[in-house]
């Protein structure tokens, strides 16, 4: 099995990819730029620290964080994502990952809200960072096969 195959394996839980599936898996990430979604989703921290240590001036409503298909991702996720890659484990681990991304960034806005600063910050380093991890080591992995995508074609 090439590299790409074994690579697409691991990402997308199929034992022998075909070039369908290669190919499939390479046009579902053109409407994606992958590294302005992983540096978006890498930002998100720093924001809710700011916000935590009282030094930021942006206004974060918890119920509207929680949606996570109202994001540049998640909008991908949600529409060309979904489309072409929805019945592949490795999508809907990004697309579990990424949920939970969300609902670990609302809750510590909704600590932080009541006042509970302690329990923000908790979260925010612990179920957050988790969350936030996945989501970026399953972006990397994509880049990785559409990269090696493009080099074994041309």
């Amino acid at each position: 099995m090439s590299s790409l195959s074994s690579l697409l394996s691991r990402i997308f839980g199929l034992s022998k990819p075909s070039q369908d599936d290669i190919d499939f898996a390479h046009s579902a990430l053109n409407d994606l730029d992958i590294h302005v979604a992983l540096t978006a989703h890498e930002n998100w921290k720093n924001r809710l620290q700011a916000y935590l240590d009282g030094t930021s001036k942006e206004v974060f409503d918890a119920n509207a964080i929680c949606f996570d298909n109202r994001c540049e991702l998640g909008k991908w996720i949600h529409s060309t994502g979904k489309a072409r890659l929805g019945l592949h484990p490795g999508f809907t681990a990004l697309m579990s990952h990424h949920k939970m991304f969300h609902f670990a960034a609302s809750n510590v806005v909704a600590l932080q809200n009541r006042g509970k600063t302690a329990q923000a910050n908790a979260m925010l380093q612990g179920q957050f960072s988790q969350f936030s991890k996945s989501v970026e080591r399953d972006l990397n992995a994509l880049y990785s096969a559409a990269v090696k995508k493009k080099k074994v074609a041309a």
